[in-house]
């Protein structure tokens, strides 16, 4: 692997020694003095930078920082900044999320913490930057998160499910330490990807523990998580040990992130950041030797935007992120899906072979699928269990599933009536009778993105300006209808297509 190069911008000798030295103990990867933001603008080679440490010395971010931001997030490349700022300015950190900052440190600087970053963010943008494997190893991940653990290995031909790009990250980053964070919508297989990252890394003999934040009081969450002594609290009558301690140098995953309470949020930043944390009731410290994984059902950026999740542990978290689509997005992926179904609960109930009709598959390739891969699976079972012959017919699935909308296109748009929501208001009262909420609204918002880049050709950052989302997200809902490419382009000839 090449030599990869970090900028530091800043006229700070300590700041700047300080990161020669940290940046002495990693291979490959050499600093790039730049006095000035100016400077920034006439460097020649941005190819090989993987990492930028930019230093704000002023209390608000000036229009020359926003700008070198700006044009960093336009580079199109993996490129991770690092901010280090002379003043704490609370307000400018949710700025600094949408300009996609990795991360924001103020002075006194943490040094242990600033090496931790440097460290993964740099790992980061290496595996981002790496060339693909061998076609051999480029394997779709849907099969372990539709299947069963002993597929972990990403073997085999699997069902390609819109996680198939991701397959060669997700190798590339299970062996690390870095800490991840994964998106989607629940049932799409995060806790299962999860158990996949553990079983591809270092870790694989040791624990995997689960913390669901989302099913805890807030009462409990917190002995859950460090565990307490006897005594400090009322019907503590004995000590109990949390699942960071339980979980010792294996992988813990937080499910739900999304939904904990504000004073628990900014204790589990304070073990993210320094690695430690001490049971309730107790003052004795433990060190933190886990992995970390973190999932949400809902889009963080957008939480932090709104001032329900803190800013500063969206950044600890957001190390390397993966974002799982719905299974409604992948309709040509629910046949197969639905055949590996079909084959493990007939062998796990002791049944002879099952086959499935035609007009069942249509059916259940049509539905939406709220609860994703979770609601098909238990779907698949409960058909399975009912079917009183060789073959799945229609009848044989739920009531949901069997009635459904019927779409006027394969793939589930209807450009005139989204058009006509946007346009006037007065949607067509026949077409709304055919429809469900939440196509209408999948069908409107990308209309709305279609027409957002349309007027400002194709310009992503001034389409998101004007859509009031970030530019990451802008990106998560081009892939997620299907207007970007595989090399992360932009189809403008598609997004045409969806708003003429």
């Amino acid at each position: 692997m090449s030599n990869s190069t970090m900028l530091i911008i800043s006229q700070d000798p300590t700041l700047m020694e300080t990161a020669r030295g940290i940046l002495r103990t990693i291979d490959q990867i050499e600093p790039s003095i730049l006095r000035s933001i100016d400077e920034a603008y006439d460097y020649t080679n941005w190819e090989a930078v993987s990492l930028v440490l930019l230093h704000l010395d002023r209390p608000s971010l000036s229009g020359e920082a926003t700008r070198l931001l700006r044009m960093i997030q336009a580079t199109n490349r993996p490129i991770a900044t690092l901010v280090v700022s002379d003043y704490d300015e609370p307000s400018q950190s949710v700025t600094l999320l949408q300009l996609g900052v990795a991360d924001y440190l103020t002075r006194p600087l943490d040094v242990r913490r600033l090496t931790y970053l440097i460290e993964s963010l740099t790992a980061r943008s290496r595996y981002l930057q790496s060339p693909s494997p061998e076609p051999a190893l480029q394997r779709p991940v849907s099969r372990v998160i539709a299947g069963t653990p002993e597929d972990a290995d990403l073997s085999g031909d699997a069902i390609t499910l819109g996680y198939d790009r991701l397959s060669a990250q997700i190798r590339r980053v299970a062996p690390q330490v870095a800490t991840i964070l994964l998106g989607g919508e629940t049932g799409t297989g995060k806790t299962r990807l999860a158990r996949v990252i553990h079983d591809l890394s270092k870790r694989r003999d040791e624990p995997f523990l689960v913390v669901n934040c989302g099913a805890l009081s807030t009462s409990l969450i917190e002995s859950e998580m460090f565990g307490h002594v006897r005594g400090s609290f009322t019907g503590a009558d004995r000590d109990r040990v949390g699942k960071f301690a339980e979980v010792g140098r294996g992988t813990l995953f937080l499910d739900e992130i999304d939904t904990l309470p504000p004073a628990m949020q900014a204790k589990l930043l304070r073990v993210v950041e320094d690695r430690e944390f001490e049971p309730v009731g107790s003052n004795r410290t433990q060190p933190v030797l886990a992995r970390l994984i973190a999932a949400s059902n809902q889009g963080l950026e957008e939480e932090v935007a709104a001032g329900r999740f803190r800013s500063d542990l969206f950044y600890r978290l957001n190390v390397v992120n993966f974002y799982l689509p719905p299974l409604r997005e992948h309709r040509g992926s629910v046949s197969g899906l639905v055949s590996r179904f079909i084959k493990e609960f007939a062998v796990r109930s002791g049944q002879p072979p099952l086959s499935i009709s035609s007009a069942a598959v249509r059916s259940l390739e049509t539905y939406q699928w709220p609860g994703n891969i979770r609601e098909l699976r238990n779907v698949i079972e409960r058909a399975v269990a009912l079917c009183p012959g060789p073959e799945i017919h229609v009848d044989d699935l739920p009531e949901a599933v069997r009635r459904q909308p019927i779409w006027t296109t394969s793939d589930g748009f209807e450009t005139e009536r989204c058009l006509s929501i946007l346009a006037d208001g007065t949607p067509d009262p026949e077409n709304f009778s055919r429809s469900t909420l939440a196509q209408i609204k999948h069908d409107a918002e990308l209309a709305r993105i279609s027409e957002a880049l349309r007027k400002h050709s194709n310009n992503r950052l001034r389409a998101a300006s004007e859509l009031g989302i970030s530019r990451m997200t802008l990106y998560k809902k081009l892939y997620k209808y299907g207007l970007m490419t595989a090399g992360g382009r932009h189809d403008s000839t598609e997004a045409r297509n969806h708003v003429s």
